[in-house]
């Protein structure tokens, strides 16, 4: 973990006790899973399947919590009560805002495995 990432991820860190080993054991899982959870939001989002927009959208942010709890993470909850809602113009609208910062996120994620 470079210098770099020790600063962008300083509050992940913190939650795990400083263990830079332990971040990069739950970076590698986190760059395995996210990929999926995300094309999967994706296509519950496009086939209007809110119920299981809403279930994939917090498996999403428990994943990237241990990362980041602000943005982008935490606006997955407007997502997941929206779709609990039915508020399927919600959920399209959100989904659609948060879809790149949700990348970068897993990029840098990603970054901390090599």
């Amino acid at each position: 973990m470079n210098e770099s990432q020790r600063q962008r991820f300083s509050d992940a860190l913190v939650r795990v006790a400083g263990d830079e080993e332990i971040l990069e054991m739950l970076a590698k899982i986190a760059a395995e899973d996210a990929p999926g959870l995300m094309s999967q939001l994706d296509d519950h989002v496009k086939q209007s399947e809110l119920a299981e927009a809403a279930r994939v959208g917090h498996a999403l942010k428990g994943l990237l919590s241990t990362f980041e709890t602000g943005e982008p993470t935490c606006e997955l909850q407007p997502l997941i009560d929206a779709a609990r809602a039915g508020d399927e113009s919600t959920v399209v609208s959100v989904h659609s805002a948060i879809q790149p910062d949700l990348n970068i996120l897993v990029n840098e994620i990603d970054a901390l495995v090599g």
